[in-house]
């Protein structure tokens, strides 16, 4: 019966009988999660890359525009001293959604320390101890 089926049928049974049984919320779980990287990606730890598929998951498309930072970009672009991006433990990106509701999706994830929502539109988010600025 399976082998017959057509795979966009399958999808919208299973997505169907996922429906029927639990809230909208565990289905954006199935989506797909896109993270964009406009700066490297070796450096995000691995406790806010899962925030940032998570954050992909809810909202959409994810671009992270900055990462780490030398000493002397972190300098350029007006950064703390100790900035946590200096350490590889830092990340801000761009994501569409309401910005309250980003902040307080960002705000319930336990690996996120720092927050905060630029008027430009980004996000920081880093591994630092919980506090916003």
């Amino acid at each position: 019966m399976f082998g017959t089926a057509k795979a966009g049928a399958v999808i919208i049974v299973v997505a169907s009988l996922l429906g029927a049984c639990s809230s909208s919320s565990s289905l954006s779980s199935l989506l797909p999660a896109t993270v964009n990287y406009n700066d490297t990606s070796w450096c995000v730890p691995p406790s806010l890359r899962i925030v940032l598929y998570r954050t992909a998951r809810r909202f959409g498309t994810v671009t992270v525009n900055s990462t780490h930072r030398w000493y002397l970009e972190n300098r350029r672009v007006g950064g703390a001293r100790h900035s946590y991006h200096r350490r590889c433990q830092a990340v801000d990106f761009a994501v569409s959604g309401n910005s309250s509701e980003v902040v307080a999706f960002l705000k319930s994830q336990s690996a996120v320390g720092g927050y905060k929502h630029y008027q430009s539109g980004h996000y920081h988010i880093d591994t630092g101890p919980r506090r916003t600025w």
